[in-house]
This record gives C-alpha cells, sequence and structure tokens, in this order.
C-alpha cells in the first residue's frame, strides 16, 4: 500500500538562526517523502518554529500558534523552538490542542516521529531568495549577559565542524547561490571548542568554487582580533560587513550586563577596524533602559554614535525576563524606555540621512534579491538582507532585465 504523501506548511519566527533551523527541518521532510507547501490550509502538518528571546517574542509565537488552531480539523500542530525549553508547561496546559512540542535540537529525530521514517542525512531546504543563504555554524552560547535567555533556551556554545558547514557551503555553491551569511549567538568564538577558529573556516568557505561573498553577522568586540580583521581585509571574498552587538558603551553599564568595553575602548576599536579595513561597513545592535540605566549613562550612549557615525544601528529597548540576573535590577519605567529608544533612533536616523546624501549620485554595484510586479529589491555589497535598508529598482526604467541573484552597476538617486 503506498501511503499519501505528506503535505507541510512551516512558520518561522524570529532570527535569521531560526530560519536555518526551520530549512534543515524542511531537508529532512522532503528527504521522507513530504511536500512542503505555503498555505496552512493545504497542509496535513503544521509547523511554527517559536522565539522566545524576549516577552513580545513570545507573545506573538502564542499568537500565531492561536492562528493556527482553525485548521486542527485537518492538519496536526507541532510547535518547536526557543518558546518551548522554558515555557513547556504552561505551554501545554494553555494550548492543549498543540500535537507535538519539540525544542531547538534534533530536528532530524522530530522528522523522523512525524513521518515514521528514519531520516536521511542531507542539505537543508533553501527558504531564502536564491541571491544568499545563511549559514548556521554553530549553536548555544557560553556567556552569562545578565539579559539574556539564550543559554538556558539553546545551551552552551557548540561549534559545527569546518568540513560539515563547507559541505553545506558547497552543495549551494553548486545550485549557483552567491552569498553566505555566517550566524551564531558569537560567530566570532568560533570553533573555541573544536580547536579551530573563524579565520580557518573564512578560508576553507572561500576556497569552494563558486562562492563569491561571506558575511558575518553577529560578532562580539572583544574577539575581532586582528588576525581575524586581516583575514577579512585580505580576503577578497569576505564582504567588507561587520555586524557587532555592542549593545550599550558605557562601562558601568557594560559591566551590569556582565559585558566587557567602554565608549573610549570601542571607540579604539572602530577606528582600529576602519584603518585596517578601510571602506567596511560597520552595523552594531544597541539596548537603552537597561536597569539603573541614567540620563547622563543614556547620553553617553547617543555622544558615542554621533562621534563613530555607525553605518546601521538595530535599536531595542530592554525587555525583564524571568530568570535572568537583571530582573531584579532597579528597572528603568516604560516610558523613559520608549521616549530613549525613539531620541536614539532620531540620531542614528540622521546619521543615516547623511551618508545616503552623501552617496547622491555615486554608482554602485548591487545584487538583486527579488523581482516583484516590476520592481526590483536590490542591496549593495554593504547591505545586509532582512536587516539593513534596500534599494527598490523600477526594472521597466532600465536597459537589461534584473534576475535574482544577479549583479548590476546603478546610479544612487
Amino acid at each position: 500500500m503506498i501511503l499519501p504523501m505528506k503535505k507541510i506548511c512551516i512558520t518561522t519566527l524570529g532570527c535569521d538562526k531560526n530560519r536555518a533551523d526551520s530549512e534543515t527541518l524542511a531537508g529532512y521532510l522532503q528527504r521522507a517523502g513530504c511536500q512542503m507547501v505555503a498555505d496552512d490550509a493545504d497542509a496535513d502538518i503544521i509547523v511554527v518554529n517559536t522565539c522566545g528571546f524576549i516577552n513580545s517574542a513570545r507573545q506573538e509565537s502564542i499568537e500565531c500558534i492561536t492562528e493556527k488552531l482553525i485548521h486542527k480539523s485537518h492538519a496536526q500542530l507541532v510547535v518547536c523552538g526557543c518558546i518551548v525549553p522554558n515555557h513547556r508547561q504552561e505551554l501545554t496546559e494553555g494550548l492543549p490542542e498543540v500535537d507535538v512540542w519539540w525544542e531547538t535540537k534534533n530536528y532530524e529525530q522530530l522528522a523522523e516521529l512525524l513521518t515514521g521514517k528514519k531520516a536521511e542525512a542531507g542539505n537543508k531546504l533553501l527558504s531564502t531568495p536564491s541571491s544568499y543563504v545563511y549559514v548556521k555554524i554553530a549553536d548555544g552560547c557560553n556567556r552569562c549577559c545578565a539579559f539574556c535567555t539564550i543559554p538556558s533556551i539553546r545551551g552552551k556554545y557548540c561549534s559545527r565542524s569546518i568540513e560539515d558547514i563547507v559541505g553545506e557551503v558547497r552543495h549551494f555553491a553548486e545550485l549557483g547561490v552567491p552569498e553566505y551569511i555566517l550566524v551564531a549567538q558569537d560567530v566570532t568564538m568560533y570553533g573555541v571548542d573544536i580547536g579551530t577558529d573563524l579565520v580557518s573556516l573564512l578560508k576553507a568557505i572561500t576556497a569552494v568554487d563558486g562562492v563569491k561573498r561571506v558575511r558575518l553577522h553577529y560578532c562580539y568586540p572583544e574577539l575581532l582580533t586582528d588576525k581575524l580583521l586581516k583575514e577579512i581585509a585580505e580576503n577578497d571574498n569576505v564582504v567588507k560587513y561587520l555586524d557587532i552587538p555592542f549593545q550599550h558603551c558605557n562601562e558601568r553599564i557594560l559591566k551590569l550586563m556582565g559585558r566587557r568595553g567602554s565608549a573610549e575602548i570601542y571607540q579604539k576599536l572602530v577606528h582600529k577596524i576602519r584603518s585596517i579595513i578601510p571602506g567596511i561597513t560597520l552595523r552594531a545592535t544597541m539596548m537603552v533602559g537597561f536597569p539603573t540605566e541614567t540620563e547622563t549613562e543614556f547620553n553617553e550612549l547617543v555622544d558615542f554614535l554621533q562621534d563613530v557615525k555607525l553605518d546601521y544601528v538595530g535599536f531595542f529597548a530592554y525587555s525583564r525576563e524571568p530568570g535572568t540576573v537583571s530582573y531584579s535590577m532597579e528597572q528603568v519605567k516604560a516610558v523613559v524606555k520608549r521616549e530613549r529608544l525613539k531620541t536614539i533612533e532620531k540620531v542614528q536616523q540622521k546619521i543615516l540621512d547623511a551618508k545616503h546624501k552623501s552617496e547622491k549620485g555615486c554608482v554602485v554595484r548591487v545584487v538583486c534579491d527579488a523581482v516583484v510586479n516590476g520592481v526590483a529589491r536590490c542591496r549593495t555589497f554593504a547591505q545586509s538582507p532582512e536587516v539593513d535598508p534596500c534599494i527598490y529598482i523600477d526594472v521597466s526604467k532600465q536597459l537589461e532585465p534584473f534576475d535574482v541573484g544577479g549583479e548590476y552597476e546603478i546610479t544612487l538617486a
């Protein structure tokens, strides 16, 4: 008897590391004979890969799960990801309709559970445009940042082998994917647990035929060594781009966060990076409203941004999370956090506006990520997909057609 092919729809919430996990699960399921579908209404199994990093993300995850319940008449509901490890009991009690609760690892075992077949090794199923792929090089985190729940969700830092990563990269390079975005909770810590390092990994990946660009996300400031910076500078296939989670610049706040640094140390680091890698694009994440943050300390962060003029910055207000060290600290009022977030976003927007104004009329090379209704969504190599601004181009006004993954020269308006 031939069993019907199961149709599976996966919804992914949260970060690009979650996306990579969903792609891994989809690969196992497809090899087991399942068909991946885009609409819950067509699915036999609905999977929600959740984010549980902060309260607002958990609320979004719960709302998403609840919305899927209308499909219970024809589909099983599976919930996995970061919301599960620390909240399984209350979730199980509050959402008894969910058929399977799964955590953040062992997706081959989840695939076996859902299909009744032994998981077959192989590559993940790409869910991004064919112009780039997220390559998850490690999972977990060894740091004890006072505001973060990731170690309790994901466990200790665990690097993939260079051989395993290169095998994944080679597969997608053979399919014509040009760009590889390396992600982990801390990319710069790669290899510390298996006797290698990020520089060795970069050399191995960029030696693969077809790899045009490798981009680094989540590079902790204290691990941006001269050796790594020189490799980025000298390796033509490594994008001159760094994403650095500074979080703050005030020494007292950073120490309370369980991190090291100061405005002076970070200013020197930014100067060194720019001197070793001229023209590099720097992206950062910054937090406002960490417990006990004073107005003076917040203003120090504003001054820091105005001084170093980072290219892109992602801001977020501190979220009080149970189980973290900062939960019991004196909290900054919500209204103050909101006002500080608005203020600092305006400061960075002025910096970004000035940057864009200075680039007007420049000829730049862009890569195309999508073409929808005659409009191409593109980005320069100084822009990372999904987090940085992008460039929209009316294809009808161009001399040549735009294809996903293609590179084109344009004049910035």
